[in-house]
């Protein structure tokens, strides 16, 4: 009996983490990696039982990156990953860039 017990409370308060999806835009070749400096951003979406809250997260990470820079920003990195709890995960969106003034 305490085997099944033990092993409902692992089920049930286990996690797991997921990277799904990573983009990556272009560089101009004219400049140079060490030009500038990298600029990253992190913004989350809660979903409880299958209902989304803050579905505007990645435009609102978009906005943050490019809040971060006075100058133009190349290489823009988008990775896409999930953390998974009982009933409820996290979307997360991470994104960075080379910031050029």
């Amino acid at each position: 009996m305490n085997k099944i017990v033990l092993l409902l409370l692992l089920i049930l308060g286990g996690c797991s983490h997921s990277v799904h999806l990573v983009n990556i835009s272009d560089f101009d070749q004219k400049e140079k990696f060490t030009a500038g400096k990298w600029v990253q951003v992190e913004t989350e979406q809660t979903v409880i039982l299958g209902f989304k809250f803050d579905t505007n997260y990645v435009d609102l990470a978009h906005k943050k990156l490019i809040a971060k820079c006075s100058g133009d920003i190349q290489g823009i990195t988008t990775r896409y990953s999930t953390s998974h709890v009982f009933f409820h995960w996290k979307n997360k969106i991470h994104m960075q860039g080379l910031c050029l003034n």
